[in-house]
């Protein structure tokens, strides 16, 4: 952000709560998939209250931002943070209505999602410590392979790992269901 200017450097912790809210909505996206079938009606409602929480989040974060006397750049923060607490408070409503709808627990969470977060976050703050363009060409690639590495690692099961080596003749070979009529792919 420094590479635009000065002033835009205030931006950063805005974007950090958008991507925040980007990982919060996670679970709210998984529910809603399947409150969207079974109560379309109470999803809306939560929705509903979702974009009204964000509202009055965002206008009396931006007022008590003012009344602190805090720059009108960090004041702009106020939004991107309304839009990551109302997510949240939709992703914990949603996976509870649809939990006690299924009588299971619901999570769109995934814990291999820390580890990759927290090596990206290790990786980048190191790479801070370099000149502004030096962030863009080594830190992101840098980045990127960290988070990638420990997804890897920590986030897929040999299952997993074995469909990603699969080939093409591999997977002609398996026996998928005809999505155009619910039964076995014909070989």
């Amino acid at each position: 952000m420094g590479l635009v200017g000065a002033g835009f450097v205030a931006g950063t912790a805005a974007l950090g709560f958008l991507l925040a809210a980007e990982v919060v909505a996670a679970t709210a996206a998984v529910s809603e998939a399947a409150l969207i079938y079974c109560a379309r009606h109470r999803n809306m409602v939560i929705s509903l209250g979702m974009i009204v929480l964000e509202a009055g989040l965002a206008a009396g974060l931006i007022l008590m931002m003012r009344s602190w006397g805090w720059p009108i750049m960090w004041q702009a923060t106020g939004p991107a943070l309304a839009l990551m607490l109302s997510l949240g408070f939709a992703a914990i409503v949603k996976s509870r209505l649809l939990s006690r709808i299924l009588g299971h627990p619901v999570s769109g969470w995934r814990w291999p999602l820390i580890w990759a977060a927290a090596a990206a976050m290790v990786v980048g703050q190191l790479v801070i410590l370099l000149p502004e363009w030096a962030e863009l060409v080594v830190g992101i690639p840098a980045i990127l392979a960290a988070f990638g590495a420990i997804l890897w690692v920590k986030g897929f099961g040999p299952e997993d790992r074995e469909l990603f080596r699969m080939s093409k003749d591999d997977i002609a070979e398996l026996q998928l269901p005809d999505p155009t009529t619910g039964g076995d792919a014909p070989r």
